[in-house]
């Protein structure tokens, strides 16, 4: 019992996470994280289970995911709240004067564009206030609602778009 709820937890995290990365790294869910986790950040945000997903139930999992990875509870996202193993791997790192994998600053991989006021830490309000691309761009209507019909309409746009580079020639 306890080792299926850990794995769903960890299922879990990784589907927000790396929703969370796609959205803050500007491609919402496309790119090297593909469509699929796209969808399947929707569908674990369709809080009610009417298979339509408002901008509410977006800004709720964000809220959530924020609350998790808070792990000190001080209401900031910085390199305290890293795991306990990527807070040893940094100062591995910085002991032996490497700078390779540190590239991503103090905070980790995609939260460096969160912080608006460069002061290496990420408040609730620069996580949550940010932007979401992958919302706005899937909303076609602009109504805070992603429908069925708009997911249907996106995921058709994106078969489209992929036969044209595919069959680049038959034109």
């Amino acid at each position: 019992m306890k080792s299926s709820l850990i794995l769903a937890g960890i299922a879990g995290t990784l589907v927000f996470a790396a929703a969370a990365d796609a959205q803050h790294r500007g491609h919402g869910g496309q790119g090297g994280h593909g469509p699929a986790r796209a969808l399947m950040m929707l569908q674990a945000a369709d809080a009610n289970g009417d298979n339509s997903v408002t901008r509410a139930e977006v800004d709720a999992l964000q809220a959530e995911m924020f609350e998790w990875m808070d792990r000190n509870g001080d209401g900031v996202l910085s390199s305290a709240d890293r795991s306990p193993m990527h807070q040893r791997l940094a100062a591995l790192h910085e002991a032996s004067g490497e700078t390779r994998g540190r590239r991503h600053g103090r905070m980790g991989r995609g939260h460096q564009d969160r912080d608006a006021n460069g002061d290496g830490e990420i408040s609730r309000e620069e996580f949550l206030g940010g932007d979401n691309p992958m919302f706005e761009r899937l909303d076609a209507n602009d109504d805070n609602v992603i429908t069925p019909d708009e997911l249907d309409a996106a995921v058709e746009s994106g078969r489209d778009r992929r036969e044209n580079r595919i069959f680049w020639w038959r034109d």
